[in-house]
């Protein structure tokens, strides 16, 4: 029995660790150049290039490394009897909220602008916005989603929330369906997106959608870089119709040099950090899946491969 860490080195290096502490009687190999392909039974990856599945005949599992799965169902030979876990981190979800939060707060009180003009040694006030006049909409009320809803519900900013099945939060107004989308981007006056990336989703925040938003809104996104056409956010910015966003998540990253989100002055950009997994976490999910897996038991976490997450 034995695993396939098939991972970005800052991330393998530390799986591993775990995996081989967790499981002394698993072996873990790290790259494939070690690994002897009639013992893997099961792959922890974020994405898999064509031609790396096909290359392990006794594999039973693959496990993504994150709770996002596209990259790994983007696969043209994940074959269809292979399942597919993801990582459910209440460590992450919490980490994530808290990103999504401060940025809110940024944008409310106005400290990005106070930041400039510290550093242009001017001293002027601004009127804050009181977070109970300040509605905030979540696109997708997943696990993420759903702790990023109350954590604003919990001080006092109005919320809603879009997701594809009706859900149920206290503090919460819930909406479903094209309507329910409309009528909520027409109220947010913070957007943030926690959705995972389908077929239906991608580009899914594009100039008509995002004009549909209040005048002044402001954009968060946490979900994937893919949700968002960079040109219609950036456009949109430009003309005043919206205030300015918040970027965790890129279609290429890191963008490219010439990319406008380096210097806009109203965009926030981060390096893919509002919250990682624990690796210990990722290493017991998987280990115990394969185990799972192996004794013919119910899977953790099993990604339905028809809806995308």
């Amino acid at each position: 029995m034995a695993i396939l860490v098939h991972l970005p080195s800052f991330m393998a290096v530390p799986i591993t660790a775990a995996l081989r502490e967790a499981a002394p009687d698993i072996t873990v190999w790290n790259g494939r150049e070690a690994a002897v392909a009639e013992e893997v039974e099961a792959i922890i990856a974020w994405g898999l290039k064509p031609g790396v599945l096909p290359a392990y005949p006794k594999l039973r599992l693959v496990c993504a490394a994150t709770a996002g799965v596209d990259k790994l169902l983007a696969a043209r030979d994940l074959p269809p009897g292979i399942p597919v876990t993801r990582i459910v981190d209440p460590g992450q979800q919490t980490g994530i909220a808290h990103y999504v939060l401060a940025m809110a707060l940024r944008h409310t009180r106005a400290l990005g602008l106070y930041a400039e003009q510290q550093r242009r040694g001017e001293w002027k006030r601004h009127p804050g916005r009181d977070v109970s006049r300040c509605r905030v909409g979540v696109l997708g009320l997943g696990e993420i989603g759903s702790e990023v809803a109350r954590m604003f519900a919990a001080i006092g900013y109005p919320v809603s929330g879009w997701s594809r099945s009706a859900k149920y939060l206290p503090g919460v107004t819930d909406f479903t369906d094209d309507d329910g989308l409309e009528a909520m981007l027409a109220q947010s006056d913070i957007l943030v997106c926690t959705l995972p990336l389908t077929p239906r989703t991608e580009s899914m925040l594009n100039r008509q959608t995002l004009s549909r938003l209040p005048k002044g809104a402001f954009l968060i996104n946490v979900g994937r870089g893919e949700h968002v056409v960079e040109p219609d956010l950036v456009a949109l910015i430009d003309d005043g119709h919206l205030a300015g966003a918040a970027l965790d998540v890129f279609a290429k990253e890191p963008p490219a040099a010439d990319d406008p989100v380096w210097n806009h002055p109203r965009i926030e950009a981060t390096p893919h950090i509002a919250a990682d997994p624990s690796y210990e976490l990722v290493a017991r999910q998987c280990i115990d899946n394969l185990r799972r897996a192996r004794d013919g038991r119910e899977l953790l976490n099993q990604v339905d491969r028809q809806a995308g997450y």
